[in-house]
């Protein structure tokens, strides 16, 4: 079972009214390219959003794991968002298409651990990776979507850990089966309240990936036909602050449970018809530099737990706490510092193989915005108990280059 593939893209392009998103919602900056000759610019006017982004990391695993030794992986995303409503009149009505590619080494092979300390890594794939059709009703209150969406975009995110390179901080290594990067899966969704207060969600996906079909890489043929398992998932949580004239800090806590219809091996040799497990979220923002709705500058905190059933699952456990500064040197209002560990408590099932209870990751980054699309954030973790199967902790420095055509 490899619980380290199971890594998330680096910031969302969809989902959630995360900050400096529009409604469909692709982010909200600027790019290499300008806009040539007004087109952008034009296309935006007529609700055609279009954004190109390369990602890449250059990483050396200083000492310990299995293998001291550096790795180079690199993704492309293109996408394109059209806004419905300008483009033809349909009311909040979002179209989404996206492509990706990702070629390079795992990581993770040179360390051994086990939550993937690049959120990077996986097998090399191109693909069609998103097309979905997303609907607000009744003035907005109510939000579906439907066709191939990468779930981790719309449950299980921590607003205040996107900017961090270890996996752990997108989603809990407990929802090992989550239909996410590198393979989301065709299904529907549903979200009431998202406009403050209490909020409520619901999913349903093809569970085909437990069946060892990469959904990523696949039509919708394995939501309809043979292996019929599925994905299902429920949220539900409660906003505060961020209003205008609201002196609270705005804040968000999520409690969701998740199960998969499918059958799975158990580490002790027999078979479990399905699994279910849970997670809790916390995003909140303890310190804002400016009263402007727009300034980011400030100082958030996020907490995660995680519980899968440790018969099938490699990690029964998990626990992550981290804390991201925007603008925390003067004079740099667009840089962000991070410092973040995230606990992972392995089975303890015999047939699990660990030698080691846990593995504990510590990272700490620092992103520098060299200009609206360009930036680089080297970054720094600490891996003990690798992959509970006992190795020596490691040290893992990375570079990130983030480049927005």
């Amino acid at each position: 079972m490899d619980v380290g593939q199971a890594a998330t893209r680096p910031a969302p392009l969809d989902g959630h009214e995360h900050a400096g998103f529009r409604d469909g919602g692709l982010p909200e900056r600027e790019h290499l390219l300008g806009a040539p000759a007004g087109v952008r610019s034009a296309l935006e006017d007529r609700g055609i959003i279009i954004e190109a982004t390369l990602i890449a990391d250059l990483s050396k695993n200083i000492s310990g794991g299995v293998n001291p030794a550096g790795t180079f992986r690199h993704l492309f995303d293109f996408a394109v968002e059209l806004d419905l409503q300008t483009l033809a009149g349909v009311g909040r009505g979002v179209f989404f298409i996206d492509f990706q590619t990702k070629e390079g080494q795992d990581g993770s092979v040179e360390t051994g651990d086990i939550q993937a300390y690049s959120n990077l890594d996986a097998l090399d794939f191109t693909a069609l990776y998103e097309v979905w059709y997303q609907q607000r009703l009744l003035d907005g209150g109510l939000r579906v979507k439907a066709g191939k969406i990468d779930v981790n975009s719309d449950f299980a995110f921590v607003e205040h850990g996107g900017e961090f390179i270890h996996s752990s901080p997108g989603f809990s290594p407990t929802l090992f089966v989550l239909p996410t990067y590198p393979d989301p899966a065709f299904g529907a969704l549903a979200f009431i309240g998202e406009g403050g207060g209490f909020f409520g969600g619901l999913g349903i996906f093809d569970g085909a990936l437990q069946e060892g079909f990469t959904t990523g890489t696949l039509g919708p043929k394995t939501l309809f036909d043979d292996p019929a398992d599925l994905f299902l998932i429920g949220e539900a949580g409660y906003a505060w602050g961020g209003g205008e004239g609201d002196a609270a800090l705005p804040g968000r806590f999520a409690a969701g449970v998740w199960h998969h219809t499918g059958g799975f091996a158990t580490f002790a040799g027999g078979t479990d018809t399905q699994t279910t497990g849970f997670y809790l979220v916390l995003d909140q923002l303890l310190y804002k530099e400016n009263d402007d709705t727009g300034d980011e500058q400030g100082v958030g905190l996020f907490a995660q737990y995680g519980w899968a059933d440790p018969d099938v699952s490699a990690i029964e456990h998990h626990v992550g706490l981290g804390t991201q500064w925007v603008g925390a040197v003067p004079g740099r209002d667009n840089d962000i510092a991070g410092l973040m560990l995230s606990w992972a408590r392995l089975s303890d099932e015999p047939g699990a193989g660990f030698t080691d209870d846990a593995e504990l990751a510590v990272e700490l980054f620092y992103k520098l915005q060299l200009t609206p699309y360009l930036s680089f954030k080297p970054d720094l973790q600490y891996i003990a108990n690798p992959g509970g199967a006992g190795l020596d902790d490691a040290w893992v420095a990375t570079l990130r280059l983030e480049l927005v055509f």
